[in-house]
């Protein structure tokens, strides 16, 4: 049987009953993955929980729970047999469209990745300094990359359209000295919710400008 090929990936909104499907499509991601310890796999129940998103049968997928994006995976193999490439910005771009605000990752290249697709990284925490889930042993290998906490740049999809067709999105390097540093995801994650909260009002602009004189 001939592979499908997806040239305008969509992604389906699953049931809420399908969350263990959710769950198994990120699973499996992470074993083909060589990044896969960079995206955690949470308790099944959590996903029960999250609004849950995926590309046919698990090409690619992405959670949002409690407002952050989570659990952003691509499978390598179905990926590469569909067609799907770049899938991130879409992936952004869906998540803002249905509410998102939060997202967090490991390393300088998904952070600028996501600053890219329309997030900003706020908060950065060694890796030596994480505790609890965020810890994973195989992150050795990767050199021990920051933590990145990142908040939602724009206030709709419009105006996030708007900025990539004007090239006007900013990456990492360009904020890197505004980012706070800190000692425990606690700390920055309330740092994360009490800034959005007070520059949520405004426009991607706005709030970089905001950010940057902190």
């Amino acid at each position: 049987m001939k592979n499908i090929v997806y040239k305008r990936p969509r992604f389906r909104k699953l049931k809420p009953n399908e969350f263990m499907t959710f769950w198994e499509s990120l699973r499996d991601a992470r074993k083909i993955n060589n990044h896969g310890p960079f995206v955690l796999l949470r308790d099944p129940e959590v996903y029960q929980e999250s609004q849950n998103f995926l590309i046919g049968n698990g090409i690619a997928g992405f959670a949002i729970h409690e407002g952050e994006m989570i659990s952003v995976h691509k499978n390598n193999k179905k990926a590469e047999a569909t067609g799907v490439r770049h899938i991130l910005p879409k992936m952004v771009r869906c998540a803002f469209k249905y509410g998102a605000r939060f997202n967090d990752c490991y390393g300088d290249f998904l952070a600028n990745y996501y600053m890219k697709s329309g997030f900003i990284a706020v908060a950065r925490i060694k890796y030596d300094d994480l505790d609890g889930e965020f810890v994973n042993d195989e992150m050795i290998r990767f050199d021990k990359p920051n933590f990145y906490v990142l908040i939602r740049g724009v206030k709709n999809v419009a105006e996030l359209d708007r900025l990539k067709r004007k090239n006007a999105i900013v990456g990492l390097n360009e904020i890197k000295d505004s980012i706070k540093n800190f000692k425990s995801v606690d700390e920055a994650f309330e740092y994360q919710a009490e800034l959005y909260n007070k520059i949520k009002i405004y426009g991607y602009k706005k709030r970089l400008e905001i950010i940057k004189n902190l």
